[in-house]
């Protein structure tokens, strides 16, 4: 007896029947699961290639983006520093602009002035032309008599005739 209290022939037996049982579920679910696992081992193995080359096509494409990005700082910084130059540009042509309608209205102002001047100046040229008219037709209706008017008015006949 074997200790434990079994025989060496239960042993040998239960061994036997063990590697009798392995050997049957060998021989005939053997070749299925032999197939299953092959087929499980390549359907794996696919998808891990197919996950690494998605994982490397990310990757490549994660570079791409991070280099864009990387770049687009340098874009950015040129972006800034062109439509700081356009609108400085503006604002100078702005200014110029500004200069020069002021310059226009200022010609405009003066021309303007000018021309008020001698309106006034024509004004009172007028006016003192108009009073001394009148002064003066105040005088000579004060000062000449009849007489004296006819004898303007032979002169300027006679004068009139000596002309034709």
């Amino acid at each position: 007896m074997a200790p434990g209290g079994e025989s060496a022939w239960s042993l040998v037996f239960k061994f036997f029947n063990f590697f009798v049982l392995v050997g049957l579920l060998v021989y005939f679910v053997g070749k299925p699961l032999k197939a299953y696992l092959a087929k499980r081992h390549q359907t794996v193995k696919s998808q891990l290639e197919e996950t690494a080359k998605v994982l490397k096509d990310a990757q490549a494409l994660r570079a791409q983006y991070q280099e864009r990005l990387d770049k687009l700082d340098g874009e950015m910084e040129v972006f800034k520093k062109e439509t700081m130059q356009q609108a400085e540009a503006e604002k100078t042509k702005i200014i110029a602009d500004a200069f020069g309608f002021a310059e226009r209205i200022r010609e405009q102002a003066r021309l303007t002035a000018e021309q008020e001047t001698k309106e006034v100046a024509r004004r009172i040229k007028e006016e003192i032309s108009r009073l001394t008219m009148q002064q003066a037709e105040k005088l000579i209706t004060e000062k000449i008599t009849q007489s004296d008017h006819d004898k303007l008015v032979e002169e300027f006949i006679v004068k009139l005739r000596s002309m034709n």
